[in-house]
């Protein structure tokens, strides 16, 4: 009842989690998202305010800076703060929100949209002071990429896109302040969906998993549903699945990021990952259910055997398929090599594969095991399975191309399913099973990231090819604004061409510096009238319609348009910018003008450091990891542009044969290169390394690590085969192999965050040593030239800049200069500031250490959204020892270099702890045997250990702790030979004693009468008795009687004792029965006899051994019998190939319980008269015979059984 009962608590806690998914969905409502969102906003207001209260009370800049929950609050809560002096700023908490001055901050509604987000802000004024208090509300940045995304503050732990609205729209919901006032409007998209809990999920999951098992619990239950279910749990799980997916309920799960087609997409059935993991789990549910069905295999056999077969061939090419579509289809990373660089998405992948390998090895394991059978036996279903997987194989291959060398790893899994299965064997059957799935998984996720590699490259090198630079054309489009509203420009317009060479150096020195430093730019005003003249021709042109041309002839719409940029590829294949920029002039004689730029790259230019954090990730078009790829240009066979690690020819190769496509793949040394000519005057080359030996076996390392666990996970909770397997932490080979395994792994773990701990520390410590020392140089050079200046202002800032730009290039480092009150002067990196990124203002953290705690310099690390980095302070002192700026330098340009450094390394150090982890367990395997095997073989001898029997030694060479073992057990194996000599003597000494012990007495019985009756006829004789003859008659009678007793009991001593010569013929059992029965049935006890064989049961056997067998039987049947009771005895024979079965029953009074195991004895009897030898003759016989005799009892009779072997 109890058993019962507890199948209700599956229904029970399914229907309980599923619900608790249920009303999260209620609980986690838009509306209650928004008023969260509403409350958190408005405590962090009240933080503001309080805060600012206090600023009020204590105006000291110290105060402000040294306030450690300021600091705290603009970490944790994005809140920072801000103090005006008649509106110049004095001091600030952070250094990233990007205004100009306190009149940003004007709005009604106290929210502002700066440069890098959306903020609200608080002000409170106290005499010539004002305070500013901005909570960051939303991230919202003009480019979108790793670095900088678009998203609320974490503080308010949403991760959804929103769009914010300083009016009241509809469709958005309105967030009000403190005292209610209407401050923005928000929208968040798919409030109640993204929302949602992981745990929620997990809840839901489990629940459906509770239910399954209840309803496979209670069909078990019931006589008529339990073989079927597991098919009733199938149809439930697949009915739930079906609902799910075409009505996309629940719809939290279909807005989870897992299920965009964005990441994976390959079918209508499998149409995102999260689709082809509910399949998987699906797949494996469903598994495991069928191996727990009942099977009925008495009839139809092979029909039901070929049809698994059939469906177990079929889903391993489909699986095959599914296999190759998961990683060309998506575009996740399985470059498990780089598992640093690895996304969750491609944790799931490799799950999802190696979940339905371990499905199609169950499936295939549960046929072989289900349907072998005695009409169609385990090699024959192999054999089956072989032709049939092979045949699907073929014909995959041939007509849908599913790739053959993944799919046959099955035909090699039947040839290891083929091996004995024993308890021996077992282990090393699943150790190879699970080795073939891991490289079969290695293979193939080798082989597919290599043909989809191939496709990327190609799409990299015709991306690297077109020479566009998405950051040039970001940049100049922010410009075109600013130059057209610049006073100078226009108001030198009218005389431009007299002034040429003033206007344009400084548009080059105001608007193109710092990255444009990688171009030589040379502008051209034209209007209308305009002209130019064209050398070497010496042609007079119209300006505008030189520039016009210029852009027909050689713009290429392969990269794109924009009516204010446009790319220029001209006849010797070096590629150019061309701005436009239409003016304004409100001069009438010469009408408005159209600024022409020419930006022709330098060659050999690498502008290192940021800029990837002004791309858009759309823009750029390549693959975030492109540090595994070097790249070379070559104009006319010449290197014009190159970046990465390998050291490219000056000059290209000649004689090189390119396809029609333009490609040409060679092979160097250890790097795999792809070279494509996009035209006759260009080729680029990019390189990356080959995959070496070690990189296979860490792959395969890691599948076979992966597939284990997944394995064991699965034998120690659902007990499925082939990996049902048993941890004997008992056995001494067991504890041994768990010791070092546990041992080495805990080892690597604590030696490999060890190693991480200390590289991480000299690399940040090695930077830091580099980077005081560009900060050395750069400060020495600063002296040279602004040593005998008192300040910087009346310093012409294009002047800085360009002293900035030019050691930046000379030190690879970026350089910014700030003035006394920690305001930029000047940058080697305008586009960072002006992009809003961060502000002009130094790090609060910096000018609190260098003014406050007068530190001479400061190293801390910084980050611009996402990317850390380290950045240097120092006071710059003039000649006179006096500080009339700081010098920062942010370590851009080598963050990314060392991230990639320590990523390189720390994938190379788990990569070889895998390895070594793999090699470490198949030591541990093999050590472990070696050390137990002489235990192992002493246990297995001392097993075997039996008296009177030869024991074998042990042999051992080894003089150590197991050597001493083994020769005390040798000892030993003669100490108890010897043993057994003296006690068989013994034995044989006490039987024989016993034995004449008991014949004594035997024949002290009838030797008493014979006395006693000589003696009575002596007497007569000497009173002669007239009786005389009368009593020698009756005397001699009693004599005779009593000497035939002697004759019997000698008799049955001597046949017992030794067994008289055998001579063995061919008999039919049947008939030697047939013909001991006969000889009782004159007795009083009713005898049957049931003949199960044919009328012939051969066998060779001794004739009176057999018969005195069966006699022996028949006879202690009969003396069994009670007196009031009819007798009656049953005799029956079966026959099968191997042996005969005779069954002798009797309706006696049993055998009582304390005798039983004397019944054999000889000279034990529970009968007045006999010697008690009839028994252990006949046990004497059938062990002659090689057979075996049992018997059953009870006080309702007793049964006797005889196997006897036909070949005896």
């Amino acid at each position: 009842m109890l058993k019962q009962n507890k199948i209700y608590f599956f229904l029970l806690f399914g229907l309980i989690l599923v619900f608790i998914y249920s009303i999260s969905s209620f609980f986690l409502n838009s509306q209650k998202i928004y008023d969260e969102f509403n409350q958190n906003l408005n405590k962090k207001e009240s933080q503001v305010n309080s805060v600012l209260n206090r600023l009020l009370e204590n105006d000291s800049n110290q105060f402000f800076y040294q306030e450690k929950e300021l600091v705290q609050l603009n970490k944790n809560q994005g809140i920072s703060f801000y103090v005006f002096k008649n509106n110049d700023l004095t001091s600030w908490t952070n250094s990233t929100a990007p205004f100009n001055g306190i009149d940003d901050f004007v709005s009604p509604n106290g929210i502002v949209l700066l440069k890098n987000g959306w903020y609200q802000y608080i002000k409170k004024q106290k005499n010539d002071l004002t305070y500013l208090g901005l909570i960051l509300i939303k991230h919202q940045y003009s480019i979108q990429n790793k670095h900088v995304d678009s998203k609320l503050h974490k503080s308010f732990g949403l991760d959804n896109e929103v769009e914010i609205s300083t009016h009241q729209e509809t469709d958005f919901q309105n967030i009000n302040n403190n005292k209610g006032s209407f401050i923005f409007s928000l929208k968040i998209m798919n409030t109640s969906y993204e929302s949602t809990s992981g745990l929620f999920m997990l809840a839901f999951f489990m629940g459906l998993i509770f239910l399954v098992i209840f309803v496979f619990q209670f069909c078990k239950q019931h006589k008529k549903w339990k073989k079927y279910a597991a098919l009733f749990s199938i149809f439930f799980a697949l009915l739930f699945y079906i609902f799910s997916i075409w009505l996309n309920i629940p719809k939290q799960f279909y807005f989870q990021k897992i299920f965009n087609p964005s990441i994976f997409g390959q079918s209508s059935l499998l149409p995102s990952l999260g689709h082809f993991l509910f399949t998987t789990l699906l797949v494996m549910i469903i598994t495991i259910l069928l191996t727990k069905q009942v099977k009925n295999n008495k009839t139809h056999v092979l029909w039901k055997a070929l049809f698994s077969i059939v469906g177990v061939s079929f889903l391993n090419i489909v699986f095959t398929n599914w296999f190759a579509g998961l990683i060309t289809n998506s575009n996740i990373s399985f470059d498990i090599n780089y598992l640093l660089e690895l996304s969750a998405y491609s944790f799931v992948g490799i799950l999802i594969v190696m979940t339905l390998f371990t499905s199609l090895v169950v499936l295939i394991k549960m046929i072989l095991t289900d349907y072998t059978t005695q009409q169609l036996t385990k090699h024959q279903l192999i054999s089956l399975f072989w032709i049939v997987s092979l045949t699907f194989i073929l014909v995959a291959h041939l007509v849908f191309e599913t790739d053959w060398q993944i799919s046959s790893w099955i035909l090699f899994a039947l040839l290891i399913f083929a091996v004995d299965n024993s308890t021996k064997t077992k282990i090393y059957q699943s150790a190879l099973l699970l080795v073939l799935v891991a490289l079969t998984i290695t293979v193939g996720f080798v082989k597919y990231t290599s043909k989809k590699e191939s496709l990327n490259q190609e799409f990299i090198i015709k991306k690297l090819a077109k020479e566009a630079d998405p950051v040039s054309e970001y940049l100049f489009l922010n410009l075109i604004e600013k130059i057209k509203n610049d006073t100078f420009i226009v108001n030198h317009i009218a005389n431009y061409w007299d002034k040429k060479e003033e206007t344009d150096a400084y548009l080059v020195d105001k608007y193109f510096s710092g990255y444009w430093s990688k171009y030589d730019v040379f502008p051209f005003m034209c209007s209308n009238e305009d002209t130019l003249v064209v050398q070497p021709e010496n042609t007079e042109v119209s300006c505008i319609e030189f520039f016009n041309a210029k852009i027909e002839q050689e713009a290429s719409s392969a990269f794109g348009f924009n009516e204010n940029i446009r790319f220029l590829y001209n006849e010797d294949g070096v590629g150019s910018y061309l701005g436009i920029i239409n003016i304004k002039n409100n001069d009438s004689t010469t009408g408005n003008v159209s600024l022409f730029i020419e930006m022709l790259p330098k060659l050999l230019s690498n502008n290192e450091g940021y800029p990837e954090l002004l791309l858009n990730e759309k823009e750029i078009g390549l693959p975030a990891n492109m540090s595994k790829y070097s790249f070379a240009k070559y104009k006319k066979g010449k290197l014009v542009n190159n970046f990465g690690d390998y050291n490219f020819s000056l000059e290209l190769e000649k004689g090189l044969h390119f396809n029609n496509a333009g490609f040409l793949i060679l092979h160097k040394s250890n790097q795999h290169q792809l070279y494509f000519q996009s035209d006759k005057n260009t080729t680029v080359i990019l390189s990356s390394m080959h995959k070496t030996i070690f990189d296979y076996l860490t792959t395969f390392s890691y599948y076979f690590i992966c597939f284990s666990i997944l394995s064991l996970i699965l034998g120690l909770i659902f007990k499925i085969e082939p990996f049902n397997w048993r941890i004997a932490l008992s056995d001494f080979s067991a504890k041994i192999q768990v010791f070092i395994v546990v041992s080495t792994f805990l080892s690597f773990v604590l030696f490999g965050l060890g190693t991480s701990y200390y590289i991480e520390k000299q690399n940040v410590e090695q930077n830091t040593k580099n980077l005081k020392e560009k900060l050395q140089s750069v400060v020495a050079e600063l002296i040279n030239i602004f040593g005998d200046k008192d300040t910087f202002e009346g310093v012409n800032p294009n002047f800085i800049t360009n002293f900035l730009i030019k050691y930046s290039n000379v030190f690879y480092v970026d350089i910014n200069l700030y003035d006394t009150s920690g305001k930029l002067i000047a940058t080697s990196r305008p586009e960072i500031i002006e992009s809003g990124l961060i502000s002009n203002r130094i790090n609060p953290h910096a000018y609190q250490s260098l003014i406050f705690h007068k530190k001479t310099s400061f190293i801390h690390d910084e980050s611009i959204g996402n990317m850390d980095y380290l950045s240097a302070y120092e006071p710059f002192r003039n000649d006179d020892n006096k500080v009339i700026a700081y010098l920062n330098l942010p370590y851009f340009a080598k963050q990314n270099q060392l991230e990639k450094e320590l990523s390189k390394f720390f994938t190379a150090l788990i990569n070889i702890y895998a390895l070594l982890f793999l090699v470490s367990i198949a030591i541990a395997v093999v050590f472990a045997n070696y050390i137990s095997e002489p235990l192992r073989l002493i246990k297995e001898k001392i097993g075997a250990l039996q008296l009177g029997k030869s024991n074998e030694f042990i042999e051992w060479q080894s003089n150590d702790e197991i050597g001493s073992l083994v020769k005390e057990y040798n000892k030993k194996v003669l100490d108890l030979e010897k043993s057994a000599k003296l006690l068989a003597k013994s034995e044989r000494e006490s039987a024989w004693r016993e034995m004449a012990k008991q014949v004594a007495h035997e024949i002290k019985n009838p030797l008493t009468p014979m006395k006693l009756s000589i003696q009575h006829l002596e007497r007569s004789v000497e009173k002669d008795s007239t009786d005389l003859p009368e009593r020698i008659k009756r005397t001699a009678k009693t004599l005779v009687e009593q000497i035939d007793t002697l004759t019997h009991i000698a008799n049955e001593f001597s046949n017992f004792a030794k067994m008289p010569k055998t001579f063995e013929q061919q008999l039919n059992l049947i008939e030697v029965l047939e013909n001991v029965i006969d000889l009782y049935k004159n007795e009083q006890v009713e005898i049957t006899f049931e003949n199960k064989c044919s009328k012939e049961a051969i066998l060779f056997a001794d004739k009176d051994q057999l018969n005195r067998l069966f006699s022996n039987l028949i006879k202690n049947a009969i003396q069994a019998f009670s007196d009031n009771k009819l007798g009656k005895i049953d005799i029956a024979t079966s026959c099968n190939k191997n042996n005969y079965t005779i069954t002798i029953t009797d309706n006696g009074i049993g055998i009582p319980d304390d005798i039983k195991d004397k019944i054999f004895t000889p000279n034990f009897t529970t009968k007045s008269t006999g010697m008690g030898l009839g028994l252990a003759m006949v046990k004497n016989i059938v062990d002659t015979l090689n057979g075996t005799i049992e018997f059953t009892t009870s006080n309702k009779g007793t049964t006797f059984t005889i196997d006897l072997p036909a070949s005896a």
